[in-house]
């Protein structure tokens, strides 16, 4: 069965790190929905983030071909329902609308989207997904979502 899944890794920052990141996925058919990077847990690392559909057995296999690559000091491979997996979320809503998030919810949030502020969301991943696609459906004029580094984050 096909899953959503997270990927965190600590690439070595140089030209060509990213590239042989995708070079892994697209020589396995895999297409991933989001890939981010960013400052890494240390001076000489950036973290990459991605996101993407596999079976369990494909997401397996993707980490330890990433696991293996020069370019990469570590991998932590989560599914995407897992609760370590944070994200945050800004929501702007059009002027005037109110927002938020349904009460069954179990995010963080804090803004007032009727006086014109962004609403920010804090939570599971697939929670604040939820949420930002609520934010959609009733009008949303901009939404991002960031997947926030996991607490394990592995650092070699």
């Amino acid at each position: 069965m096909i899953g959503s899944w997270v990927v965190q890794m600590v690439g070595i920052d140089r030209p060509g790190t990213v590239t042989a990141i995708t070079n892994v996925f697209s020589s396995r058919g895999v297409s991933f929905a989001s890939l981010v990077t960013g400052s890494g847990p240390r001076d000489d690392g950036t973290a990459i983030t991605m996101t993407f559909h596999a079976t369990e057995a494909r997401a397996r296999q993707l980490a330890r071909t990433l696991s293996r690559l020069a370019q990469v000091d570590a991998v932590d491979l989560r599914t995407a329902d897992d609760e370590a997996v944070r994200a945050t979320a800004v929501v702007l809503m059009p002027a005037g609308e109110g927002f938020q998030p349904d009460r069954h919810a179990t995010v963080s949030w804090s803004g007032e989207a009727e006086l014109g502020q962004p609403v920010l969301v804090e939570g599971q991943l697939r929670q604040v997904e939820g949420v930002v696609a609520d934010a959609r459906r009733r009008g949303a004029v901009a939404t991002a979502v960031v997947i926030l580094p996991l607490e394990s984050y592995p650092v070699t």
